[in-house]
């Protein structure tokens, strides 16, 4: 009987589906942002990790062009003309001014983006904005309300609502020591379940009233001045919106009466700050973290305190005193201290497991040394040794099908594919940790390029990102085979243009001219001009490696044909 009524409970309740978006560059003379799209890429894993959001219902884009979210509208518009109850809730962090969202060197008037928020007929709409000036968009006047939503089954509310960072005529700020916006990291924080006051769920009034009081306080000490959340609440009907249920979390954190005070929880090894939560007496707050082990900060009148909590998938961290924590398994009662003590010596033996003293520099060099001692630096000493045997088997093809005069520029590439993916998987394995996407101005990567036209090019190439999307530098720095056994040098410079971007591809456009000085086998010349023009694409296996591909149409002196390149790059910089 109770598993029918879930599963009616379950169809009843209405849909929910976001569009979550991050651009850090604002364009023209605007210092481009730090953490915009990493603030878009945790507000996007909370909403599906704890606002019941299913994955394939939210969208994400990063520094996206006005008509690409509009593309997005529609899309979410086809989803609430689909389901009879809905709640569409979009996300923005980055720049804007008192017109509109500032997008690279495109823009979004708040006028427009509010016409076509209103166009997706969903039942609820809620905006939360982190930009300069996004007061502004609540000044607008005019509201089409839709029948009402039944949410949980309890109560019915419709209409629209914006929660914005700053009044009308504010800047939004972001901070280097939170790694986020103020407001969107109180939002985040709020959404935890520092928001929820007591009922496990946290709705859109709780999640308001704790930002606007934490991003008050905390950024009246600052230069920009205090800044002003802003709600502009146009629901209607009995009851509350529910954004998130931190209690329904896989891994919480329980802070009570011993916890009394303000306190930080902090991601360890990098003190990533995850939550603020102010502890009153005598009413428990629970907070939902990822797995993993964090420091907490306690701030009273006495003074500053911490403690260290380990937390495991499945387990709630209960603060009974500072320095000493039980964990507590949800779901399993009786266990007693055993099993408590048992899972924290779980948390504590996976956390060593990560090898989080590591360097990722140290592991990728050595696998670019030697291929596969990467592999074992990390201690995956059977990966490293098939990394190597590959390796060395295709290059030992090559120069055995050299030897007997059949083409070998087959087995190069596939070698060099390989060193690449040794050494990028080496880097990953410690690297994955990072968390945000690096936005550093350099470029470097590693290629080997062949066709049917010319002898193979392996090379290294540098961009200099030249803008939001434009990016120029060397190409192909490196030797190709000549005549007689020999290598011919190889230079030359490169300019393109991102043409589009996702979570984790990119598409280039690029031009390249290029020089080559050696013995031609069809001419005389010494030194010899290559122009060519193509597509790049990259796929980011993590924050800051990718794997490269690049198809051209080259033309090197009287011969011309297409070319094809693998390879690898490295984001440099913050």
């Amino acid at each position: 009987m109770w598993g029918l009524l879930a599963a009616f409970i379950a169809q009843a309740a209405p849909v929910r589906h976001a569009l979550v978006i991050g651009a850090n560059d604002g364009g023209g003379v605007l210092e481009p942002l730090r953490y915009a799209e990493r603030d878009a890429e945790e507000v996007a894993s909370v909403l599906t990790g704890l606002g019941g959001f299913p994955a394939d219902h939210v969208t994400v884009l990063y520094a996206p062009s006005r008509v690409e979210i509009q593309a997005a509208l529609g899309r979410h518009a086809a989803v609430a003309l689909a389901e009879p109850d809905d709640l569409f809730l979009v996300y923005y962090s980055g720049h804007a001014d008192a017109v509109g969202l500032r997008l690279g060197d495109d823009s979004y008037p708040f006028e427009a983006l509010k016409h076509d928020l209103r166009a997706v007929p969903a039942e609820v709409r809620i905006g939360l904005l982190d930009a300069c000036r996004s007061g502004a968009i609540t000044r607008l006047k005019g509201a089409s309300l839709a029948p009402p939503l039944a949410l949980d089954g309890s109560f019915a509310v419709d209409g629209e609502a914006w929660l914005t960072a700053s009044s009308a005529d504010e800047a939004a700020q972001e901070s280097d020591q939170l790694r986020s916006g103020f407001f969107t990291y109180y939002l985040l924080s709020g959404m935890r379940g520092a928001a929820d006051h007591g009922d496990g769920s946290v709705d859109l009034d709780e999640l308001y009233r704790y930002a606007f009081d934490r991003v008050v306080a905390h950024t009246g000490a600052t230069e920009a001045g205090t800044q002003h959340p802003h709600f502009d609440n146009r629901l209607s009907g009995a009851g509350e919106v529910v954004i998130t249920r931190p209690t329904a979390a896989g891994a919480t954190l329980t802070l009570g009466d011993a916890a009394v005070g303000l306190v930080s929880v902090l991601r360890l090894p990098d003190l990533l700050p995850v939550a603020e939560v102010v502890v009153v007496p005598g009413t428990p707050r629970v907070v939902a973290v990822p797995e993993g082990r964090y420091l907490l900060r306690r701030r009273t009148s006495d003074g500053l305190s911490e403690v260290t909590v380990g937390v495991t998938l499945g387990a709630n961290a209960i603060v009974s005193r500072w320095g000493e924590v039980g964990a507590e398994v949800g779901g399993v009662r009786g266990a007693g201290d055993d099993a408590a003590r048992s899972f924290v010596d779980a948390s504590e033996e996976r956390i060593a497991g990560m090898r989080l003293d590591e360097q990722p520099g140290v592991a990728g060099a050595m696998s670019l040394m030697v291929p596969g001692t990467g592999q074992l630096y990390n201690g995956q000493g059977v990966k490293g040794l098939a990394y190597f045997g590959l390796i060395a088997s295709t290059f030992g093809g090559s120069v055995a099908a050299a030897g007997e005069g059949w083409p070998s520029a087959g087995f190069a590439a596939m070698g060099l594919a390989a060193w690449g993916a040794s050494v990028a998987d080496a880097t990953w394995n410690v690297h994955r940790r990072e968390d945000r996407m690096a936005t550093g101005a350099f470029r470097l990567g590693a290629s080997a390029t062949t066709g049917g036209y010319v002898h193979p090019v392996a090379g290294v190439s540098f961009d200099v990102l030249a803008g939001p999307r434009a990016f120029i530098g060397l190409d192909r720095v490196g030797f190709t085979p000549g005549q007689g056994g020999a290598f011919d040098a190889t230079i030359g410079t490169r300019a393109g243009v991102d043409l589009a971007r996702f979570v984790r591809w990119r598409s280039s456009a690029l031009l390249a001219i290029g020089v080559r000085s050696g013995r031609d086998p069809q001419g005389p010349s010494v030194t010899r001009a290559a122009v060519g023009g193509g597509l790049e694409l990259a796929y980011q296996v993590v924050p800051r490696y990718a794997l490269t591909m690049d198809v051209r149409y080259e033309a090197e002196g009287v011969r011309a044909g297409p070319m094809l390149g693998i390879g690898g790059q490295v984001l440099l910089g913050r």
